[in-house]
């Protein structure tokens, strides 16, 4: 099917709401990339959601309740360039395992993990995402968390939020372009996101390819 542009027609001067956006979402993968919208996971259920808070003892921000609501996790879905959004089961237990790692450091060691982050998503090669909720600037921000090391946060406007994450995707896949990203529709209808005139997929994902060919 290969590389997909198209007229950018969402509004760009009125933000979305993570409804709004996921909507935009939904519409895009249904048409164009139909084997990815069929493993956008179901919502999580309301219990599910309170047990996700009350196992890491910290509230959601209103936007990953209402993420979590529509979809819980993203499954197939890629959001640009290669993560995946946490169901609240991963959330818990990527919370607790970031815990423990930070617990373990030496009080020589910088903190690794802040226990106001709630893990986000991941991009399968140990790089991962999280929402903010330290009082300050960073509050609400999606901060990029290395696998070799702590939290940053950069001043991309998608970061600002997981409204603007999403609002952003949306925008991104209803033009065909997401920063220095393209989207991508293989033969089998699954949604990537490559560079431009690449040969080859932005990075492998093990996870993925595990689960799409039954390796492992």
């Amino acid at each position: 099917m290969g590389f997909l542009r198209r007229p950018y027609a969402l509004r760009e001067a009125v933000a979305m709401t993570v409804d709004e956006a996921w909507d935009h979402i939904e519409d895009w993968l249904r048409a164009n990339a139909p084997a990815t919208h069929a493993e956008l996971p179901p919502p999580a259920g309301a219990d599910e959601i309170r047990a996700a808070q009350d196992a890491i003892g910290c509230a959601f921000p209103p936007e990953l309740t209402a993420s979590l609501a529509r979809h819980d996790g993203s499954g197939a879905f890629v959001l640009p360039p290669l993560h995946r959004l946490h169901g609240t089961r991963l959330i818990v237990a990527e919370y607790h395992a970031y815990r423990r790692a930070d617990q373990a450091r030496s009080p020589e060691e910088p903190t690794w993990w802040d226990a106001r982050w709630i893990p986000l998503a991941d991009d399968g090669c140990g790089n991962s995402l999280f929402l903010s909720q330290t009082p300050g600037p960073s509050s609400g921000r999606i901060g990029d968390h290395a696998k070799d090391g702590g939290g940053s946060f950069s001043e991309d406007g998608a970061s600002a939020s997981l409204g603007a994450f999403l609002d952003s995707t949306a925008r991104g896949l209803q033009a065909g372009l997401w920063g220095a990203y393209e989207s991508y529709v293989d033969e089998d209808g699954f949604l990537e996101w490559r560079e431009p005139d690449a040969d080859t997929v932005v990075a492998w994902d093990m996870r993925e390819m595990n689960r799409r060919y039954g390796f492992g």
